[in-house]
């Protein structure tokens, strides 16, 4: 029996050494996570103006057309990110005068965590010392990834010089460019089925959360700019009317509550066109300077 477990131990002993390396050393590979993280850890206090939200904003605001402005969204990033990112630097936002989320079709009825995107939990975790969940998987880059995707990274980073950095220094993801657009009315039709809910059951959880986010604002003196992004008319389209009107009605009932926060529909703004979208629920770099340079006018008349 001594021998036999000896043997085992020799066998998984490398193993768990190797495993334990590619860990460190996939952690050492700069991503848009620990570059935000980095960012606000430094710049936190000379923010006035902060983007939240999933990838409408992400894609869509480029903080280069706004003074002072930082991109702090990303893919699928939930309501409860966001008020976690808000309560991380909270001493820290001494000169923050607009917190700007998107409120869109999909926002009251999804998280992070339930989503196909859930994986990316891991990332809040292991780089922004962010934890919303419980997940032992998540405390690892090896096992929350599958191995062929972690190999590629330590391939494209350590032998090719790549790394997983994506977004602009101030956190615009600049990846979605025109020249690679989506065929708009298939992308509409795709992406309105997947944003469709098949129950309410985070609605309650999600109001409440932006509740929270618009009641740490007014703490701060912060004003809160909520808008629902422009998509194109073959996403429009595919949108269940009563999930849709929910939201919106939704959004007046806060807006009423909240006399301090701002709400604009931009969903069917008439500015944007086809040459403007790489799918058709998010905008290219053409239609981010769009959006940008619109947000940065709507603020200024705040």
């Amino acid at each position: 029996m001594k021998k036999f477990t000896k043997y085992i131990a020799v066998f998984i002993l490398p193993i768990m050494l190797l495993a334990v390396l590619f860990e460190v050393l996939i952690r050492r590979i700069p991503n848009d996570y620990g570059y935000k993280k980095s960012y606000l850890d430094h710049h936190a206090k000379e923010v006035n103006i902060l983007f939240l939200g999933s990838s409408h904003v992400y894609y869509g605001i480029n903080p280069k057309y706004i003074k002072s402005s930082f991109n702090a969204s990303y893919i699928s990033q939930s309501f409860d990110y966001d008020l976690e990112i808000l309560k991380k630097y909270s001493n820290q936002w001494t000169h923050l005068k607009y917190i700007v989320i998107p409120v869109d079709y999909f926002s009251f009825y999804g998280r992070l965590e339930n989503s196909p995107e859930a994986w990316r939990a891991k990332n809040y975790r292991i780089y922004y010392d962010i934890n919303t969940d419980h997940k032992i998987f998540n405390n690892t880059e090896m096992l929350s990834n599958k191995l062929d995707i972690n190999l590629s990274r330590l391939y494209n980073h350590y032998l090719k010089g790549e790394n997983d950095i994506s977004c602009s220094n101030l956190g615009w993801g600049s990846s979605y460019k025109a020249i690679n657009h989506k065929d708009l009315v298939k992308s509409g039709a795709t992406a309105a089925a997947r944003h469709t809910a098949k129950d309410n059951l985070q609605y309650p959880t999600n109001v409440h959360l932006l509740d929270e986010i618009i009641a740490f604002a007014e703490h701060k003196n912060i004003k809160v700019v909520l808008f629902t992004s422009p998509a194109y008319r073959s996403y429009v389209s595919h949108l269940s009317k009563k999930q849709l009107n929910t939201t919106l009605s939704t959004i007046k009932k806060l807006n009423t509550s909240h006399t301090t926060i701002k709400y604009f529909n931009l969903l069917q703004d008439s500015s944007f066109h086809a040459q403007d979208f790489y799918d058709a629920d998010h905008l290219n770099e053409i239609g981010a300077k769009k959006l940008s340079l619109k947000m940065n006018v709507l603020l200024s008349k705040i």
